[in-house]
């Protein structure tokens, strides 16, 4: 059997799978987010386009790529290096500032295309010096000392440097100028610090002037309030005094009506008792009386009579009696009905 066959397809196809491998290294070039990519080719020179983000066309021995940085430059002067300049009193001062720019969008194939890859930041920098040195000299020795007027200048600084700098294609950011710090030689920083501390020193006393003032007008508004916080006080405390006494007169009336009131109504009612009282037991006299009359003249009718003989037999114990019934008397007494009943009636 022949196997050479296979086994050169087998490695005429490993050599494809290298060679697929290999090829995007080989013929492109990638293009870093914080990068800006400019391509020239040997027959076209620089080509007309920033190149973003990405892998990218490069040809061996045909293309070549300049790299520039997307992101923000910063050109600073400070240390040994800070900008020495004359204010408009001839004093010398150290200026510690600091520029932040950025390549215009599209205009980086414009900074290889003259020739400035390589040096553009040192153009922008010789440029920028002679406009600092022009523009911050207008500062006095006042304006120096006042934050306000210094970030003001650097401010204003900004739309005449970019005039500068366009020519580079480059722009200075918004509030793209800083100054960090600025010092004189050291015998007239002495005695500006002098000055300045003298300076602060009277407005300090200005201020303890005015801490003085306001606490005086304060003890006064708080005399003041106290005053009427009194006055107020007793007003409401008589007020109250006024309500109290009043409420207890209301009281004291109220008590007066309730005695009075009690005693005319008890007296009314002992009044009314004594009379019903009165009226009771004379009714009562008069229904003894009349009972006792209605009796009398029942007892003294002939039925009456017998009841009342009838009463007094029940009640009638004779008790020893001797009779001598030898006396001719005796009969006549006590022999007939007749006798007895007017023994018993009277009649």
């Amino acid at each position: 059997m022949n196997t050479t066959k296979p086994r050169k397809w087998i490695f005429w196809i490993s050599i494809a799978a290298i060679a697929l491998q290999l090829t995007p290294g080989l013929l492109t070039t990638y293009i870093y987010p914080d990068e800006i990519g400019v391509r020239r080719s040997v027959f076209g020179g620089i080509q007309d386009e920033d190149f973003t983000q990405g892998r990218r066309i490069s040809l061996p021995l045909i293309h070549r790529w300049y790299r520039l940085p997307r992101t923000l430059h910063y050109l600073e002067f400070n240390g040994t290096n800070d900008l020495d300049l004359r204010t408009r009193e001839q004093n010398v001062m150290h200026v510690d500032v600091a520029v932040i720019y950025r390549i215009l969008d599209g205009q980086a194939h414009l900074i290889c295309r003259e020739g400035m890859a390589n040096s553009y930041h040192q153009r922008i920098k010789s440029a920028a010096t002679g406009f600092l040195r022009e523009h911050l000299a207008q500062m006095s020795n006042t304006d120096i000392q006042n934050p306000d007027k210094r970030m003001r200048v650097a401010k204003e600084a900004i739309t005449p440097l970019n005039k500068r700098l366009k020519q580079y294609h480059v722009q200075v950011v918004d509030d793209g100028v800083v100054i960090r710090a600025i010092t004189f030689d050291p015998p007239y920083e002495q005695r500006l610090q002098a000055k300045q501390y003298f300076a602060v020193q009277a407005e300090l006393d200005v201020a303890e002037q005015k801490k003085s003032m306001a606490k005086q007008k304060t003890d006064t508004v708080q005399k003041g309030i106290e005053k009427d916080v009194a006055i107020e006080r007793e007003a409401w405390n008589q007020r109250i005094e006024l309500a109290r006494r009043a409420t207890e007169t209301m009281i004291a009336r109220v008590e007066a009506d309730g005695v009075k009131y009690d005693r005319r109504v008890r007296a009314e009612a002992d009044a009314t008792f004594e009379k019903l009282v009165a009226e009771g037991e004379r009714a009562t006299v008069e229904a003894e009386a009349m009972g006792q009359k209605l009796r009398a003249q029942a007892l003294s009718s002939k039925a009456g009579k017998t009841y009342s003989a009838i009463i007094a037999v029940r009640a009638f114990k004779l008790g020893d009696i001797q009779l001598n019934s030898m006396d001719p008397e005796f009969l006549q007494r006590f022999g007939s009905m007749k006798a007895w009943r007017r023994f018993f009636l009277g009649d």
